[in-house]
């Protein structure tokens, strides 16, 4: 399929229309306003047979289920409680999802946080990478064998971001010296790198038994994942002037919601790129050349692959 950087959100759902039409799909991080909360609302319009909208805060769900009715009253939504920062929630979230008598087939790991202050998860891991790799890859593989027991080849699409380039994944040291050295953009760079690198393993181990996984980078926009950031550091980063206004060069890839939503619901739904399998995208095209080299590593995924397992406590063969 052939899509452009300025291709939105409605003129690819209506390009993927016969995919979307009785698809079964879980997103997280669906805050509206959100580019996951976009994808929920523009897929919403073309028929699945069930969207998942998933997230910690159930007012947050609740006011983007009531955003899709009002357009969509007969949508069938669901609501799941997922706090990704917690592995004992999302082992409750996914025994849930493992019990719907739907078996789900897309997947898209959208939530995350960015260059949060130092503090780690109830287990000990350092939060961008505990939130933003470890919940979504005990999520994942807890629910991955109900969404591979059907005919269908099913889809994981993991969000990641151009900022995989401020840091490989540390595995030496996640917990940057358990915040002694911390450094909040590496660290989220580290947790970016991981989501690429988990695709990465998806495709190689599940890939012979209908597993497809994408990632991402959805473009720059201004949304809730910036709330850690102060007004002076939005300036120094140079995206924006030092009256507030966003800076508009093409190079920072800035994005409407629509844009931004649109690489999502490509990664979820395009049969085109199936070929491409655990590739990178940007823009709505697989372009592994926009990756940094250690990102798309298999040797770095199956590093990582072993350390979460470690991490979760648990194994996870296909």
């Amino acid at each position: 399929m052939s899509f452009s950087a300025q291709s939105t959100s409605e003129e690819v759902c209506h390009v993927l229309a016969e995919y979307i039409r009785g698809s079964r799909v879980l997103i997280t991080g669906v805050t509206l306003g959100s580019i996951g909360g976009e994808a929920a609302l523009q897929i919403s319009r073309h028929a699945p047979a069930l969207l998942v909208l998933a997230g910690r805060d159930l007012q947050n769900l609740q006011a983007t289920e009531n955003a899709i009715k009002r357009e969509t009253p007969d949508a069938n939504t669901r609501l799941l409680i997922l706090d990704l920062s917690s592995q004992q929630s999302v082992r409750k979230a996914a025994a849930e999802v493992n019990s719907y008598p739907e078996r789900i087939d897309r997947l898209i790991n959208n939530a995350g946080v960015m260059a949060a202050p130092y503090t780690t998860t109830p287990e000990g891991v350092e939060l961008q990478f505990g939130i933003n790799h470890i919940g979504h890859f005990l999520f994942t593989n807890l629910i991955l064998g109900r969404m591979m027991s059907g005919e269908s080849t099913v889809r994981v699409v993991n969000v990641s971001s151009a900022g995989h380039k401020r840091g490989p994944v540390r595995f030496e040291d996640l917990n940057f010296q358990d915040g002694k050295c911390y450094d909040k953009w590496q660290a989220y760079g580290q947790s970016k790198t991981a989501n690429m690198l988990f695709s990465v393993s998806l495709a190689e181990k599940a890939g012979g038994k209908g597993v497809e996984s994408f990632s991402l980078y959805p473009g720059r926009r201004e949304t809730g994942i910036g709330r850690h950031l102060k007004p002076e550091e939005w300036v120094n980063a140079g995206w924006k002037h030092e009256d507030g206004r966003i800076n508009d060069d093409p190079k920072l890839n800035w994005r409407t919601a629509s844009q931004g939503a649109a690489t999502l619901i490509v990664a979820a739904y395009d049969p085109s790129i199936s070929d491409k399998n655990g590739s990178y995208m940007v823009n709505n095209q697989v372009n592994n050349g926009e990756a940094v080299d250690y990102a798309l590593d298999p040797g770095n995924a199956e590093r990582l692959w072993k350390l979460s397992e470690e991490i979760v406590g648990q194994k996870f063969e296909y």
